[in-house]
């Protein structure tokens, strides 16, 4: 027989327990906790707001569903971005299981990190939670945001993910959890400077590589020899648009100064840093040496294909024969600027999608300038390799300006910068405000010296070639 008083302690004990359990399930993470609105925490996680941690359970169903949800807005963002006629390409899809693996080491990671350690299963969940909006989020800023401005983007969502992961796992725990998210950060980076130096990519959706059907080919040719064909035109309405000096036409006076002429040349269509490097050229040079309407830009842009004539070594010839009827060439500068890919040959590669353009090489280049006539030249050659030009273009009566030694390197030539660290240090610095060309130069290779040296390269060495004849008719050109 049970007494009074034993049931009672019994009922006590039971009571207590079960309050025990209540607040277990409240407040230690580790245990299951009661089903909640999912989806509504993980909005007010990614909105960096507070959130109820115990709807965020860690079942099978919600893990599955984050899973099925991140993958299909990545799926669905990859096919956007790659145009409407796109295939699915199944070689990057061990990519997307690399990542898919590295997400659950980031999980893990963060479980063990935290004070106190937290489920595995819930911290899964808010990581698969921040991978969609880093997705869409990303998504958006390849496709509205400058190259230039792709850094600042990563900073910012690097900055987010911190302060989302404090947000979440201080939800989880009940305590604040600053140095589990900055570690979890650093993971994230380090992670990420890994597959870029990889050149991993999970891109599943690529434009069908229909280059070698033969309608394709028909096509380039028709459109390369239309483009082609045009140039002669555009070459002379651009030239028709420059003035003549006062020497071109008539006998020229005897106190008449030189005029400038400049003429660019980008030759490298597919990357839009020599664009635009060619024509901040043209900008500098025509506010330094007061050129008027006297340029003439030979352009390959993938951008643009139409508003400048484009750049070859067919269309360069011409170019300068044409410009020379404008000059007083015994009299007047020729002030020629080259921005492209180079090699030691020398020459410059010369590329416009895909139309089928020739190399320009020193010789080539030589026997444009000696053909026109033209007598008093500046050549300033923004390239790899750009010292091979000295030799083949070097006399009394010009002035050469390479960004590097025969045999070095260049550097700042990527797609996603507007100039290269020659063009910065020549054209957008030292040029505006020096007191000549020679100034300009040595203040040139000071500034890339430094700047090569912080950041450990091999030093590009530029060179250049001052003839005594053009020295001394223009001493402070």
């Amino acid at each position: 027989m049970t007494s009074p008083l034993k049931n009672e302690v019994v009922a006590a004990n039971e009571s207590t327990v079960e309050a025990s359990s209540v607040s277990s399930t409240k407040y230690l993470p580790n245990n299951r906790a009661p089903t909640g609105n999912l989806l509504g925490a993980l909005l007010r996680l990614c909105a960096l707001r507070k959130a109820n941690a115990d709807a965020i359970s860690g079942s099978d169903g919600s893990i599955a569903a984050l899973i099925v949800v991140a993958l299909g807005i990545w799926i669905a963002v990859d096919r956007i971005a790659a145009g409407s006629n796109a295939e699915f390409y199944f070689d990057n899809v061990p990519t997307l299981a690399l990542i898919g693996l590295g997400i659950l080491m980031l999980a893990w990671f963060l479980a063990r990190r935290s004070s106190p350690p937290l489920a595995f299963r819930r911290v899964l969940v808010v990581v698969l939670g921040l991978v969609c909006v880093v997705v869409v989020v990303g998504a958006i800023a390849s496709a509205y945001v400058a190259p230039q401005w792709s850094y600042f983007v990563s900073v910012a969502l690097l900055l987010y993910g911190l302060t989302y992961f404090v947000r979440a796992l201080g939800a989880l725990t009940g305590t604040r959890q600053t140095r589990a998210a900055a570690l979890g950060t650093i993971v994230v980076v380090v992670a990420w400077v890994l597959t870029s130096s990889l050149n991993l990519d999970a891109s599943v959706w690529y434009e069908p590589d229909e280059s070698d059907s033969a309608d394709s080919l028909q096509a380039t040719r028709e459109q390369a020899e239309l483009l082609l064909f045009d140039q002669r035109e555009k070459i002379d309405e651009a030239i028709e648009k420059i003035g003549a000096t006062i020497g071109a036409t008539t006998e020229r006076p005897a106190n008449a100064k030189p005029a400038t002429f400049f003429v660019g040349f980008a030759g490298v269509g597919e990357q839009r840093v020599f664009a635009e490097e060619i024509e901040l050229a043209a900008k500098v040079v025509g506010n330094r040496y007061h050129t008027g309407n006297r340029s003439l830009l030979l352009i390959n842009d993938r951008r643009d294909l139409e508003s400048h004539p484009l750049a070859s070594v067919t269309g360069l010839h011409y170019a300068l024969r044409r410009l020379a009827e404008k000059m007083d060439v015994e009299h007047d500068i020729l002030f020629l600027g080259l921005s492209s890919h180079g090699s030691d040959e020398p020459a410059l590669l010369v590329s416009n999608s895909a139309l089928p353009l020739n190399e320009l090489t020193g010789n080539e280049l030589a026997s444009a300038l000696d053909d026109s006539g033209i007598k008093w030249r500046v050549i300033v050659v923004s390239a790899c390799h750009a010292g091979a030009f000295i030799k083949p273009l070097s006399n009394p009566n010009t002035v050469i300006i390479t960004a590097a030694a025969a045999d070095k390197t260049s550097f700042g030539c990527s797609d996603d910068r507007d100039l290269t660290y020659f063009g910065e240090a020549f054209y957008r610095d030292a040029l505006p405000k020096s007191t000549s060309l020679v100034d300009a130069f040595n203040e040139t290779k000071t500034a890339i010296r430094a700047r090569e040296k912080v950041a450990d390269m091999t030093a590009s060495d530029p060179q250049a070639f001052f003839g005594d004849a053009f020295r001394n008719a223009f001493r402070n050109y």
